[in-house]
């Protein structure tokens, strides 16, 4: 009797095994995939505001329309995370974006923040890379070269090799276009537990590339602390002035759109003025109400019965409340080196 009750015990752990395996798997393929598409993503919005800052900057500078002259584009790492997912689909990401980008901000169109229908991996791209070197500056008649002689080199020995990209001026005009986004770096750590509305912090320009290590300055522009039950705690930030060297700076103004996720920082979302939201604690809190209710009957029956289970009931769930009722939600906490994404409200023009 006991080796049959024992071989069913068996067979059903098996047949549940079997049941259970392939939703297990389908659990992670799943997140696999969710993970592939997050890194393209990612990886397209930073290459599409490179792109677009790049092209704008080749039609300022009237240099013929091609993206593939930008180092960016081949390296296509720029602000790369390893929590973003893999390397080689944040890097076909970021190329279909650095392309697009670059066409939009090569024409002088709006830039724009959504993400293209149908966007998907598409594997390497081979481009020729064009000979910097080789590449004659353009409006520059000044020599001229005799076949039958040797050509010689006027350049410093230092300057061989290197980018000559936007090499017009030493001190080039930077326009930053309205609505082109910009990821950045804080500084310092802000939070809604001991920051106050009114202080100031800075952060580091990570995309695009252009204008890659400037300081954004900026000052934390409302705080909300979380409340009672239904109030969560809000941050919204404010971004004053971008300075690329001590004599060169504007005034500036952008709106938060992103909040590149870290373990606690509690950001649930953003609103539509760019206002991060926290975390709520409800989840947290109705089970420690049922976990009130429950000791409320199990005290209540030890004294007085069912009778008393049920008045313990009670008392467990308005003690339950009562617990609720005196906690806060969660603060929420932006850490140092933390990147968030902004959007320009209009064009900057740093001279």
């Amino acid at each position: 009797m006991r080796s049959q009750s024992f071989l069913r015990s068996v067979l059903l752990s098996i047949s549940l095994s079997s049941f259970g395996f392939p939703a297990v798997l389908t659990s992670v393929v799943s997140a696999q995939t969710q993970d592939a598409v997050i890194a393209l993503q990612r990886g397209f919005r930073t290459g599409y505001s490179d792109g677009y800052m790049s092209g704008y900057r080749d039609t300022i500078d009237n240099l013929a329309k091609n993206y593939s002259r930008h180092d960016d584009y081949f390296k296509a790492d720029r602000a790369y995370n390893k929590e973003y997912g893999a390397s080689d689909v944040y890097r076909d990401g970021y190329q279909q974006g650095f392309e697009s980008g670059y066409e939009t901000g090569y024409t002088r169109r709006s830039f724009e923040s959504t993400l293209p229908t149908g966007l998907k991996f598409r594997g390497a791209v081979v481009v020729d890379r064009p000979d910097p070197v080789a590449t004659p500056t353009i409006g520059d008649s000044s020599q001229t070269t005799n076949p039958t002689e040797p050509a010689v080199n006027t350049e410093p020995a230092a300057n061989i090799g290197q980018k000559v990209a936007y090499q017009p001026n030493s001190n080039p005009i930077m326009v930053i276009p309205r609505h082109t986004e910009l990821i950045i770096e804080l500084q310092e750590d802000l939070n809604t537990e001991l920051c106050r509305e009114g202080e100031k912090f800075t952060a580091k320009i990570v995309s695009p590339s252009e204008i890659a290590g400037a300081t954004i300055e900026g000052r934390i522009a409302k705080i909300l602390k979380p409340g009672r039950i239904k109030r969560r705690s809000e941050l919204q930030l404010s971004f004053d002035r971008i300075i690329l060297e001590d004599n060169r700076w504007s005034n500036f103004n952008a709106t938060l759109t992103e909040v590149m996720a870290v373990k606690g920082d509690n950001v649930k979302r953003l609103d539509t003025e760019g206002t991060a939201v926290g975390q709520s604690s409800l989840k947290s809190d109705a089970v420690k109400v049922g976990g009130s209710t429950g000791a409320g009957i199990v005290v209540g029956a030890a004294i007085a019965g069912p009778a008393g289970a049920a008045v313990g009931a009670g008392m467990g769930a308005a003690f339950g409340v009562g617990a609720i009722v005196i906690e806060r939600g969660k603060h929420i906490r932006l850490h140092r080196n933390q990147q968030l994404r902004i959007k320009t409200a209009y064009e900057t023009e740093i001279r």
